[in-house]
């Protein structure tokens, strides 16, 4: 599964974090790019936020492009971590897609935010190459849930009927649109009306009969 890949990659970065022989350590400046955007945030507040000189940076890193796309992938790693690392504890597909819900929504995000949807924005008319790494994010995450449906219809869990794109899609669409929402009118609380809902759609749309 490509989430879990990703979700130990971002072990790996966390376990070089701080070393100061290695490029993993600029985890750090994940902080500053994910709160400001490529644009806003300058090497200045990189180097603020990680510790060391500038010329130490760069000589890891050619570009602050480079530094960028490797700062998304630390931040998206722990973002991964955050939301599916416990799925396997569940046997149930609907339930595993319930606890994956229920991360997103009670597990605080990575400092700034959901780095998918502020990558996405701040580089929808701008920087190409994360743009891209955000849609490689979205297509892995997509690619988790989908394999999450189609391990539950082999079961016998979830409705042989069911398209496991369409359901994948669906509670991605609905978590990022709910977060955009809540980030403009904090007191919607669009995130809480989003997990009910998809509680009420995994329960009465996904779960195959036979299970209730």
């Amino acid at each position: 599964m490509r989430g879990q890949a990703t979700y130990e990659r971002g072990k790996e970065i966390r376990a070089n974090q701080g070393r100061k022989d290695s490029p993993e350590y600029c985890g750090e400046g994940s902080r500053p790019f994910n709160q400001r955007g490529f644009e806003g945030c300058s090497m200045q507040d990189i180097v603020e936020a990680v510790g060391v000189e500038k010329g130490s940076i760069y000589g890891h890193f050619s570009s602050k492009e480079e530094l960028a796309l490797e700062a998304f992938d630390f931040a998206w790693a722990d973002t991964v971590q955050k939301r599916i690392g416990n799925l396997e504890t569940i046997n149930d597909a609907v339930d595993k897609l319930k606890l994956h819900v229920r991360n997103y929504v009670d597990t605080p995000s990575f400092s700034g935010g959901c780095p998918l949807l502020n990558t996405a924005v701040d580089a929808d008319d701008g920087n190409l190459a994360l743009r891209d790494r955000a849609r490689k994010a979205v297509r892995g995450w997509e690619e988790a849930l989908v394999n999450i449906v189609i391990e539950g219809q082999r079961q016998g869990q979830i409705r042989p009927g069911i398209q496991p794109h369409s359901v994948a899609t669906f509670l991605i669409s609905t978590l990022e649109g709910a977060t955009a929402v809540s980030r403009i009118d904090r007191r919607s609380g669009a995130l809480a009306y989003a997990q009910e809902n998809l509680y009420r759609f995994l329960e009465a749309e996904v779960r195959s009969r036979a299970q209730t």
